[in-house]
């Protein structure tokens, strides 16, 4: 017969219910241990995938060209709100409430990222169907300009070419030198220091495209040294100007017109030996000239 003491027993019986309770502990410890884990890493996941997100949102931000200055303004409103969010991201600590919290702005953001760049793409299609279109129209307006300036070119060649077809035209230039013995007596002489009247005739053409009326005929006549003789004074045509000799106004009737005109030389000196040279104007322009030689 086996005596058991109840003391002992009780012992044994505390005993294996705290090494089985210990077991348990450590089991479900471990198993705690191993999700909270998991968990943390979870967590890290999610804030580098949230974070990752956010600095693509930057830096798609930061090759967008905007043009608009109101939408310009709105985009660096938004890539600010972007770069508060991501900045608390780094600067806090993870957590189910933080991830949770950047994941709702995150969602909103996207929302405004994508409004907005419609909003821009939009702006900068109508941008580039304006220039498109400003393009064209000033390429129409260089054509244009480009024939205004041919027509200019070509009016102005065709209206220099009609006032040269409307210059009077003379032929036979014939000067010589008169000396006078009296009023009623005057001879043609080939000595300059007899010559004191310089006669000058010629014959103006006809043509019909010159105006008719009174035309202005001037003579200057050039001695060996060069200078002009008997300076009665000087006439201006713009730019231009004219030292003359003689003057004679001629009534043109579109015909062809002899003319002559006699000129007083020895107003200041006696003439020189030598070539004199005799040029005939209308206006401005040289009709012909011709030379006389006095010894």
């Amino acid at each position: 017969m086996m005596i058991v003491n109840p003391q002992f027993f009780n012992y044994r019986l505390i005993i294996g219910t705290l090494v089985i309770a210990f077991v348990v502990l450590g089991s479900y410890s471990f198993s705690s241990y191993n999700t909270l884990k998991d968990h943390e890493v979870f967590l890290e996941q999610e804030r580098r995938f949230v974070q990752k997100e956010l600095s693509e949102m930057i830096a798609l931000y930061d090759k967008v060209t905007v043009k608009n200055e109101m939408l310009s303004e709105e985009l660096q409103q938004s890539k600010s709100k972007i770069q508060a969010v991501l900045d608390s991201l780094i600067a806090a600590k993870t957590s189910v409430p933080l991830i949770s919290k950047i994941s709702r702005k995150l969602s909103t953001l996207k929302q405004e990222n994508a409004l907005l760049l419609s909003k821009i793409q939009e702006a900068n299609h109508q941008n580039k169907v304006l220039s498109d279109q400003v393009l064209a129209v000033s390429e129409k307006l260089a054509l244009q300009q480009a024939y205004i300036s041919s027509l200019e070119s070509k009016n102005e060649k065709l209206s220099k070419t009609l006032l040269e077809a409307q210059n009077l035209a003379v032929l036979q230039i014939q000067a010589k030198a008169l000396h006078t013995v009296s009023s009623k007596s005057v001879s043609e002489t080939e000595k300059a220091n007899k010559a004191d009247h310089i006669e000058v005739c010629f014959t103006l053409l006809k043509n019909n495209l010159t105006p008719q009326g009174g035309k202005d005929i001037y003579i200057q006549i050039i001695d060996p040294n060069n200078n002009v003789v008997a300076n009665r004074g000087v006439v201006n045509f713009g730019e231009k100007s004219l030292i003359y000799t003689g003057k004679t106004e001629i009534n043109y009737t579109n015909t062809d017109l002899e003319t002559c005109t006699k000129m007083n030389v020895v107003i200041d000196n006696n003439l020189i030996k030598g070539n004199y040279l005799v040029n005939v104007f209308h206006d401005q322009n040289k009709l012909g000239s011709t030379k006389i030689a006095l010894n």
